[in-house]
């Protein structure tokens, strides 16, 4: 469907094409990011994992160095208590060999202790706090421990030392993968909130394009309704002018033929004051001037003007208003509703119509009721009745006359009261539309 307005079916189209390609990158740019993370995750890990291997390189070095000179120290004669330890270190030992002579393990204080095999037995060398240092603490990052198949990848130690291993610390192996969720996380949370902000547009898109094809549909009947309601009275005040001033009709038939065309005038002037009412209060209460007045007196008034029309129509009208009910209102403008309510419950009304009207208090409210014998409102038109130009079925078929405007300014008029209008109940026997305004206490 093309059409002319604020948002025609062209600029969808470009829309959703626009929100594929941004979906599309969003899409890659996902992709994308979580492989680099990843990628980033493998960078930091290898780099650790290659420390840990430099490390154990060097820590091998140290620890050969320090076992060639306990073993040289052996070879030559010299023993535990009665020599005094080779550098680098500060005392040495020498137990019963009983089982294995470990080349290095860690002892409690954290430092390395070295063995050789003698005849003496297995001795052991303690090194000094210096060389323990340089060999034992390798910074923030990375620990020399004991050999573990389930501990965190490292470097292991060449024999004989490969009982020991340099490895990352567990909170920074942790860290780099805390980071990396962290960073993923982060990734999903604004992906996902870019793809609701992209549905709430796309929603919002075909919101508006829905609300423009109604609106549009809204207009096409009321330009028919009013292009109507304009060449019937127009054509009605020709006909009778023109058989006046022709001397086809003189005296009395001439009066009622003037008369006949004063009607359609006060029809044209109504249908033209309706138009600059709904203009005028759309606007709000910006635009009224409320006082405290007799609401009980406003519905008696517009009853008894109501009262020519229901009486050509063969309308019976059923009322009941309580006395002393007052509110805060605009008295034109809350005359003009209650006028458009009854207008509305005879054009829609039953063959005859019947017409009933209450107004009474409920708590610190005023409510006016409107019923009418019709055949109800449609589920589906019952949202939507108090729309501007709004009419059920088609222009073009529909014999009621009307330009859609009453019970929008109905609806308009009374939001400006700071009160409500509802269709109360609908049904096969007929509607009652309900209005609701502050009352005052007297």
């Amino acid at each position: 469907m093309r059409r002319q307005g604020p948002t025609t079916l062209r600029h969808v189209i470009v829309a959703v094409l626009v929100v594929v390609v941004i979906n599309a990158q969003l899409t890659w740019w996902i992709v994308f990011v979580l492989r680099l993370n990843r990628d980033i995750l493998g960078i930091e890990r290898q780099r650790l994992l290659g420390a840990a291997q430099a490390e154990a390189a060097r820590v091998h070095s140290e620890l050969t160095t320090a076992r060639t000179a306990l073993e040289a120290a052996v070879l030559m004669g010299d023993e535990p208590g009665r020599s005094p330890a080779p550098p680098p270190f500060i005392g040495w030992r020498s137990r019963p060999l009983a089982g294995e002579c470990p080349a290095a393990k860690l002892n409690s204080s954290g430092g390395v202790e070295l063995s050789v095999s003698s005849g003496l037995g297995c001795v052991t060398g303690v090194a000094g706090p210096e060389w323990r240092q340089r060999v034992c603490e390798l910074g923030p990052e990375l620990e020399l421990t004991v050999a573990d198949a389930d501990s965190t990848p490292g470097g292991t130690v060449a024999a004989p030392f490969d009982g020991l291993r340099v490895r990352p610390r567990d909170a920074v192996w942790q860290g780099l993968l805390e980071r990396y969720r962290g960073r993923i996380l982060m990734m999903v949370s604004e992906g996902g909130f870019f793809a609701v902000l992209l549905l709430v547009l796309i929603a919002l898109l075909w919101r508006s394009f829905r609300r423009d094809v109604e609106l549009e549909r809204q207009h096409r009947n009321f330009l028919s309704a009013v292009t109507h309601e304009l060449k019937s009275p127009l054509a009605s005040m020709r006909l009778t002018l023109e058989t006046v001033i022709s001397g086809r009709a003189s005296g009395e038939s001439a009066g009622r033929f003037l008369r006949a065309a004063l009607e359609e005038v006060e029809r044209l002037d109504g249908l033209v004051q309706k138009i600059l009412e709904a203009t005028r209060y759309s606007r709000g209460r910006s635009v009224l001037a409320p006082r405290e007045a007799s609401l009980s007196q406003l519905v008696e008034e517009a009853v008894a003007a109501f009262g020519r029309r229901a009486g050509a129509a063969g309308a019976r009208l059923e009322v009941t208003v309580e006395p002393d009910i007052y509110a805060e209102v605009d008295e034109e403008a809350m005359s003009i509703a209650i006028s458009n309510l009854l207008d509305n419950a005879i054009k829609y009304g039953g063959r005859p119509p019947r017409v009933g009207v209450r107004l009474g208090l409920e708590g610190n409210h005023a409510v006016l009721e409107v019923a009418d014998n019709g055949a109800g409102v449609p589920e589906e038109d019952r949202r939507l009745i108090f729309g501007r130009f709004f009419r059920g079925g088609d222009e073009m078929t529909r014999g009621t006359k009307g330009t859609g405007l009453g019970l929008y300014l109905v609806q308009q008029i009374a939001g400006a009261h700071r009160g409500t209008v509802k269709v109360a109940s609908t049904g096969p026997e007929g509607t009652v539309f309900r209005l609701t305004v502050p009352g005052c206490e007297r």
